[in-house]
C-alpha cells in the first residue's frame, strides 16, 4: 500500500529552509511520498506583492514534481481574513481540499496502482477544517511557533481556537520548543518536544581562505565574491529579517563598531533603512540554501538577534544549530531556547553586552580550536536526522484512532 504525507505548510518550498524543509525530505526517504501543499496566495495578494500571481501559475499546473518522493501543490486562491473569520477559512479550506482530491486522483487514479493511505502533518492551526474532507491514516500537528502571537490580520482567540480544536484531534502533536508545549500542555494527550536541528554535514564546512577567519583543518572554502571586499572582523546573521528582529538593538551596535563589518542574509519584510544606510553594514537579500555554508565560513561571529515578547519567547531558532555546526562563536539576545546552551552562546540583552560580547568572541584565543570542536559536537547531536527518527518512531508506534469523526466550531 503506497503511504501519502500531504504536508499543509506555511514556507514556500524554494523559500528559507524551515523544519517542514528538512522533515518531509525526510518522510521521503523513510518511505512516504510527500506531498507539499504551498501557501496559498488571497484574491488580493497580487494587489500588494505581483509575485503572487505566480502562485495562482502554479495552481493551474497540479502536482510539480520537485526532487525524489516530493511532490508540490500549489493551492487555489483564496478568500483573504481566513485567520480573522472561521467561516471564511471553512471556505478557503472546503475549496482547498477539492484542488488536493483532483491531484490526488491524477496521480492514484490508475486501476492498477495500488491503495493509498494519506496521512497529513499539519504546521498550520487553520488545517483542522480541512480534516473534515478526508480519511486520513494519521493526522500529526507539529507546533513550530506561536501561531496567535504573529502580527498582521490575525484574529489571534481565532487562531488559539483552531489550534486546539487540530490538537484535540490530532493522533499526536510535536513542539519545537518547551513554552510551546506547556501552553498548550492540556490539548493533546500524545504530545512530545522535538526541538529544531540542522544539516550538520551542510554546514560543517568551515575553513580558511586566503588567511582571513579563524578556520579549522576541515579544508579551504572559496570566499563569496559579494563578501571578497568586505573587511574582517564579519559579524554576520542569516534568516528571515521581519519584525520580530531587534533592528534598532543592531542599528545601535553597528554605529558603535565601525570598525565591524555586519552582513545579513535573508529576505527583507521589515524597515531596515537605518541600519542599511550605514557604512559598515552589508546587507546581501536571500541566497540558496546550498550557498549558506560559503557565507557562514567567512562570518568570524553569528548573531540571533531577535526581540523578546510572546512569539520569540517559544521560538526554537534553527539558525542556532546551523552557526554551532559551522564552529561559530555565537552572540544571542536571551531567547529561553537559546539560554540552554549559554556553555557555547554568549547571551546579551542590550547593546552594551551584546558589543562586549562581539569583542569577546573576535579576539583570537589559543583554546579556540577546543571551542569550535565543542560548538560542532552539539551541532551534530542536534541533527535533522536526529530529530526525524525521534518523529518517525511516534509516528509509526502510534495508533490511529478507529472510525474517525472531526468536529470544528
Amino acid at each position: 500500500m503506497e503511504k501519502i504525507m500531504l504536508a499543509i505548510s506555511a514556507g514556500e518550498w524554494e523559500g528559507i529552509q524551515h523544519r517542514p524543509h528538512h522533515f518531509m525530505r525526510r518522510s521521503a526517504k523513510t518511505g512516504w511520498t510527500v506531498i507539499y501543499l504551498e501557501p496559498p496566495a488571497t484574491l488580493i495578494a497580487p494587489l500588494k506583492n505581483k509575485q503572487m500571481l505566480n502562485r495562482w501559475r502554479n495552481w493551474l499546473k497540479g502536482l510539480r514534481y520537485v526532487e525524489d518522493g516530493v511532490y508540490l501543490l500549489a493551492p487555489p486562491p483564496t478568500l483573504p481574513f481566513g485567520n480573522k473569520i472561521r467561516v471564511i477559512n471553512k471556505i478557503n479550506q472546503w475549496w482547498i481540499a477539492k484542488t488536493i482530491k483532483r491531484a490526488l486522483k491524477t496521480k492514484f487514479s490508475d486501476g492498477n496502482q495500488e491503495p493509498i493511505q494519506i496521512d497529513l502533518y499539519a504546521f498550520l492551526p487553520n488545517a483542522v477544517d480541512l480534516l473534515p474532507y478526508f480519511n486520513f491514516r494519521k493526522v500529526i500537528y507539529d507546533c513550530v511557533d506561536d501561531h496567535g502571537a504573529f502580527t498582521g490580520l490575525i484574529n489571534a482567540d481565532l487562531v488559539y481556537q483552531m489550534e486546539k480544536e487540530l490538537m484535540g484531534q490530532a493522533d499526536l502533536c510535536f513542539a519545537t520548543a518547551k513554552q510551546l508545549m506547556e501552553d498548550r500542555k492540556d490539548w493533546s494527550k500524545h504530545f512530545y518536544l522535538i526541538p529544531n536541528g540542522a544539516e550538520y554535514e551542510h554546514f560543517a564546512r568551515e575553513g580558511k581562505a586566503k588567511g582571513e577567519g579563524k578556520g579549522t583543518d576541515a579544508g579551504i572554502v572559496e570566499i563569496p565574491e559579494e563578501l571578497q571586499q568586505v573587511p574582517h572582523p564579519i559579524v554576520g546573521f542569516v534568516g528571515g529579517i521581519s519584525d520580530w528582529i531587534d533592528i534598532p538593538l543592531v542599528t545601535s551596535v553597528a554605529k558603535q563598531m565601525s570598525n565591524i563589518s555586519f552582513v545579513f542574509i535573508g529576505p527583507v519584510a521589515t524597515n531596515v533603512d537605518e541600519l542599511k544606510q550605514l557604512p559598515n553594514v552589508t546587507m546581501l537579500g536571500a541566497k540558496p540554501y546550498q550557498q549558506l555554508p560559503e557565507y557562514i565560513a567567512h562570518f568570524d561571529t553569528c548573531l540571533i538577534p531577535f526581540k523578546i515578547n510572546k512569539l520569540t519567547e517559544s521560538v526554537n531558532p534553527i539558525k542556532l544549530f546551523e552557526y554551532l555546526s559551522a564552529g561559530k562563536p555565537v552572540v544571542s539576545t536571551p531567547l529561553p531556547e537559546v539560554v540552554a546552551y549559554q556553555e557555547v552562546v554568549e547571551i546579551a540583552g542590550n547593546d552594551e553586552e551584546m558589543i562586549e560580547a562581539i569583542r569577546r568572541t573576535i579576539q583570537s584565543s589559543e583554546k579556540e580550536k577546543q571551542r569550535i570542536e565543542k560548538r560542532q559536537e552539539i551541532g551534530k547531536a542536534n541533527s535533522w536526522d536526529a530529530r526525524w527518527q525521534q518523529a518517525v518512531k511516534y509516528i509509526e508506534e502510534g495508533q490511529a484512532e478507529e472510525n474517525r469523526t472531526y468536529v470544528t466550531s
